[in-house]
Order: C-alpha cells, then sequence, then structure tokens
C-alpha cells in the first residue's frame, strides 16, 4: 500500500481538473463525501469556485446527507478519496439523484483496478493507497 501526502492528492486532483477542460463547467455543487472524501472535494470546490455540502455514509450503510434542496435540479459533483469498490460512490450517487439532483457526475484522485464497473467520471487507476487521515 503506498502511502501519500495531502500535497500529492491535492495534485492529483489538480491534474484531474486540467484533464477535464470544459467537461465540469456545468457543475453547481461539490459533495464531498465524508469523512475521506473531504480534503479532495475541498480542493475541486476551491477550484472550480463552488459550494461544497457533505454527505456522510455510516457503518450499517445509511446515507446522511441534509441539504437535498441545495441541490434539487443541480448538476453534482460526487467526490472521495478513492473508490476501492464503488459501493460508496454509487449508492450516494442514487440517492443524490433520487433527492432531484439535475446530474451527479464523480471523481476521485485514486480508483482500483477492481473498481472498473463503479470506477468514477474521472480519475487515476492507481494500487491502494493510504491517507493522511486514515492515520
Amino acid at each position: 500500500m503506498k502511502k501519500v501526502t495531502y500535497g500529492e492528492v491535492a495534485r492529483a486532483v489538480d491534474d484531474i481538473l486540467k484533464g477535464c477542460g470544459p467537461a465540469l463547467d456545468g457543475i453547481e455543487f461539490v459533495v464531498g463525501v465524508s469523512r475521506g472524501g473531504l480534503f479532495p472535494a475541498m480542493v475541486v470546490s476551491t477550484a472550480l469556485v463552488k459550494p461544497l455540502v457533505v454527505a456522510y455514509i455510516d457503518k450499517q450503510d445509511n446515507v446522511h446527507f441534509d441539504r437535498a434542496e441545495w441541490i434539487r435540479g443541480k448538476r453534482v459533483l460526487l467526490v472521495d478519496d478513492i473508490v476501492r469498490t464503488g459501493k460508496t460512490m454509487n449508492k450516494i450517487k442514487e440517492l443524490l439523484l433520487k433527492e432531484g439532483a439535475f446530474s451527479v457526475t464523480t471523481l476521485a484522485p485514486y480508483y482500483l483496478k477492481d473498481a472498473w464497473r463503479y470506477a468514477p467520471d474521472y480519475g487515476r487507476m492507481a494500487r491502494n493507497v493510504a491517507f493522511p487521515w486514515d492515520e
């Protein structure tokens, strides 16, 4: 498992955003997956100058999101730190759409090869990584 730093995560996000070109121009809200996705989501929301809200999935797979009225009819960018299986990102994406988001695009600085079925719309394939916030 490769350890990455805050700086490496920020650079990975910046590189991904640069590669998106105008594809994210219509994004109106960034939703960060708590807890690991908050740092990359903050980097994204700052770069795109868009508001950031938080979604949380607990150990029983219940999703908590208390700002549904903010995202209704909006184009949302869902951000997590890594997609290992795709379960978390897919579950939250489904909820956001159910709550009325016009569209949900996904971004994770890292995703594992085994997550190909649920790979984020934007990200880079990597080996499993350990983040500073996991320590």
